[in-house]
């Protein structure tokens, strides 16, 4: 049954959390009752170590209302004496010194919860930050919701710049919706971002499993099950380490010991025997996500020698849904269409072609783009002389562009497999993916188009800088619209800028305001 039946098994709670010797710095602060509890679990992050905690002291909410929890799972880098350092400067860092190395984040959280005593609880990992308003944010978004789970922005931060990641997460605010109602929410299941009731997670002894990868997964799949509804706000809360010298834990583990992971939260999963439409949500993440894209749509698979090991657990995976025997098909869950062609190749075994596909994919291989029966496809045109179409879902085109004193006016042709209605213009600033300007009035859809007005008194309010220009459907997805004509639209605005809509080397709209 192993560790994914902790307390099926009815395992000592006490046992559990003495397996391990540990000491404590400030333990009176465990018994204050404060609004917000964050566990840190700390191992050898001696480079990000200071800049993460002092991210949480200096939160808004005030510091007096939060416990800080670092636990340091057998450090020798230096970090066990910089949480020594803060546990002296400040009353409410309790510092938790654990005997032994546990091997993974999962003891170090799972303690951290145990002895915390807050309202609230959140995780953060100890090469990365928070927002410095970003706990008071989520709090007061579950104190105005009375809800038991929030969550907001990510900003991944590497040596190219920052990113947004978990898009569905923090495309609008949403109060008290059921988590099955926004797609992909069960994607990119890390700590970052999220708070939740303390109460919750005891009440219901949800706990992270001792793994080396996909254990905030499985943990974070329980708490939303538990929850049942969820919050979200489009504040930016985390950002999240990925420079290049930053050696994670999910660096250092290999392709193998992920799908071993991966595949036993897919057996948690299923063994749980949810209703079958709220089972697909969750399936559709550890198949489509887990075992498509991140192994074959990678370029670590390009690379490999042994891609043998990648159709093994594949077809591993693929065999243990079959033996549940669930009410629908996997290829029904699957969303994008190169994931879906993926899927038929490694089903029929066609491994020649499913390889081209990818080297294709990721080395950017030639592309020809079709119209078959009024819709749009791409053609991989692949090394192996084969041509493999892929179903273009959404295609937006510029057909036609006007300008007069009050208003830009475009006309975009929609084309597409799934065409959904289009919700708004999002402006991106290239240079702080944090600014996006939404315009959710300026669009007006047509049968196979849309009609965007871009207002001058609206567009008064972009800073200057670039940006990119897109479409808004579904939710938080996003479409770049084709720009055939060289031409560039030019509008002076009322604080004296200038507003230039152009075409990029992508042959994209493109925005500048200077």
């Amino acid at each position: 049954m192993g560790i994914f039946n902790f307390f099926a098994k009815k395992e000592d709670e006490k046992a559990y959390y003495n397996k391990v010797d540990y000491s404590i710095l400030n333990e009176a602060a465990l018994r204050n009752g404060t609004k917000v509890s964050v566990v840190v679990p700390v191992y050898n992050a001696i480079a990000y170590l200071e800049k993460t905690v002092d991210s949480i002291v200096k939160q808004t909410i005030g510091f007096e209302n939060i416990t800080c929890i670092l636990v340091d799972d057998g450090s020798n880098d230096g970090s066990r004496e910089v949480l020594k350092s803060y546990s002296e400067t400040y009353k409410n860092v309790v510092s938790i010194f654990l005997e032994t190395n546990t091997g993974t984040p999962a003891f170090p959280r799972n303690l951290g919860t145990h002895l915390a005593n807050s309202k609230y609880i959140m995780y953060v990992d100890a090469d990365d930050w928070l927002a410095l308003d970003g706990i008071q944010v989520l709090y007061d978004l579950l104190e105005k919701t009375n809800g038991k789970y929030a969550v907001g922005k990510s900003i991944q931060v590497d040596s190219k710049g920052q990113n947004v990641i978990g898009r569905y997460e923090s495309s609008k605010v949403r109060h008290n919706v059921s988590p099955f109602s926004i797609k992909h929410l069960f994607y990119h299941l890390g700590p970052r971002a999220r708070m939740m009731s303390l109460d919750l997670i005891k009440h219901h002894k949800i706990r992270y499993p001792e793994m080396k990868f996909a254990e905030d997964k499985q943990f974070f799949i329980d708490v939303i099950l538990a929850a049942g509804e969820i919050s979200t706000t489009t504040e930016t809360i985390y950002y999240l380490n990925r420079i290049d010298d930053n050696n994670s834990l999910t660096k250092q583990t290999n392709i193998g010991e992920k799908m071993d992971s991966n595949i036993k939260v897919l057996k948690y999963v299923l063994n749980k025997n949810l209703e079958p439409e709220k089972e697909k949500n969750i399936v559709n993440r550890l198949i489509e996500f887990d075992c498509i894209t991140r192994l074959f749509d990678r370029k670590h698979f390009v690379k490999s020698k042994d891609k043998q090991l990648y159709y093994d657990k594949f077809h591993e995976a693929i065999g243990i849904f079959k033996k549940a025997k669930r009410p629908y098909e996997i290829r029904e869950t699957i969303i994008k269409p190169i994931n879906t062609i993926y899927f038929d190749l490694a089903m029929a075994k066609d491994y020649g072609t499913l390889e081209a596909l990818a080297k294709w994919s990721k080395k950017g291989g030639e592309t020809k783009q079709i119209l078959e029966n009024g819709l749009p496809y791409n053609v991989a045109v692949l090394e192996n002389g084969k041509e493999v179409k892929i179903p273009v879902r959404l295609k937006a085109e510029l057909e036609t562009e006007m300008q007069d004193l009050e208003k830009i006016q475009l006309k975009i042709k929609l084309t597409g497999h799934s065409l959904s209605p289009i919700e708004g213009v999002a402006l991106i600033n290239r240079a702080n993916v944090e600014n996006v300007y939404q315009l959710p009035n300026a669009v007006k859809q047509q049968e196979d188009a849309v009609v965007v007005s871009l207002k001058m008194e609206e567009l008064n309010v972009l800073p200057k800088g670039s940006y990119e220009f897109t479409l808004m459907y579904e939710d938080y997805e996003k479409k770049r619209v084709k720009k055939r004509t060289e031409s560039t639209l030019t509008a002076k605005l009322d604080n004296g800028k200038k507003f230039n809509l152009y075409k990029t080397v992508n042959n994209n709209i493109g925005v500048k305001v200077k």
